[in-house]
């Protein structure tokens, strides 16, 4: 029988399994709970500290000199002025005297910030373009360390994500002598070379029509046997001859050790044949 409960297909079935109904005691808790810490995060933020009595001062000391210099020099110069208006005999004068001192300051301030504008114009425009402010010198502290844990953060994985021991197929790995190898392509390239080593008298411009197929390997394997060695050439060349025909052949890609054992075989059979080639020449001067 089936252990399972049915469908539920109709509001009138009973849930299974049946649901967790929370108590009124519950809900209550949770929102005291909720409305107590609501009022513990206002209390906290009412409370004066000395870190935000330093961000209040970071963030409005600018705006607050200008209003306190701007107070001043409206204070003074209303007491100035109502000292020279007191003055009868040289009234115009002082007023004049006010009215060009007060004209010649905003003059200069207008031209100092104005300076100053451009000066920092010209700096950013010297500012190279990648460059991003994320540092202390040009943030606050908070957003500049949030900024350089992120940034680390996203090195590690970008370190991590990198492939190390990764290999696309058919191709030698980086780092090794096979780097930028196509294993395929060297291997058929060794067919000449071992043609020549052991069919010297042949030529590729032959064609008659008992000359095999210029794809055959027969040549190969027949100018093997021919070497008196005790068939230690034919083994080689027939390894090597397999894994010429998987690598024309073969649909899968042929391995770094496939490339490995070719290297060697071509080495091993080049090397045996002429050190035998000396041997010859050298007993048929001696005759």
């Amino acid at each position: 029988m089936n252990s399972h409960p049915p469908p539920l297909h109709s509001p009138h079935l009973a849930i299974y399994p049946p649901k967790p109904q929370p108590r009124p005691d519950d809900h209550t808790t949770s929102k005291s709970k909720s409305k107590s810490k609501r009022k513990r995060n206002s209390a906290r933020r009412c409370v004066p500290t000395l870190r935000g009595f330093r961000s209040f001062l970071y963030h409005t000391s600018f705006y607050l000199f200008i209003l306190i210099i701007a107070v001043l020099l409206v204070a003074s110069a209303w007491g100035i002025g109502e000292q020279a208006i007191r003055n009868s005999g040289q009234r115009n004068w002082n007023i004049f005297v006010l009215v060009a001192a007060y004209v010649a300051l905003g003059i200069i301030s207008i031209l100092h910030v104005w300076s100053r504008v451009l000066s920092v114009k010209r700096i950013l425009r010297t500012m190279p373009k990648p460059y991003i402010p994320t540092k202390q010198i040009d943030l606050p502290k908070s957003v500049a360390k949030h900024i350089a844990t992120e940034y680390s953060r996203t090195a590690v994985i970008a370190h991590i994500s990198q492939a190390t021991t990764g290999q696309q197929e058919g191709w030698g790995r980086p780092g090794t002598k096979w780097e930028d190898k196509h294993f395929r392509t060297y291997i058929l390239s060794t067919i000449p070379i071992m043609k020549q080593s052991l069919t010297p008298g042949s030529s590729s411009s032959d064609t008659s029509s008992s000359s095999p197929s210029p794809l055959s390997l027969q040549p190969l394997l027949d100018a093997a046997s021919s070497v008196n060695d005790n068939g230690a050439i034919r083994l080689f060349v027939n390894s090597y001859a397999k894994i010429v025909e998987r690598a024309r052949y073969g649909r899968k890609e042929p391995s770094q050790a496939d490339a490995e054992a070719v290297e060697k075989v071509v080495e091993v059979v080049l090397l045996t044949l002429e050190v035998k080639r000396r041997r010859e020449r050298d007993n048929g001067r001696s005759l």
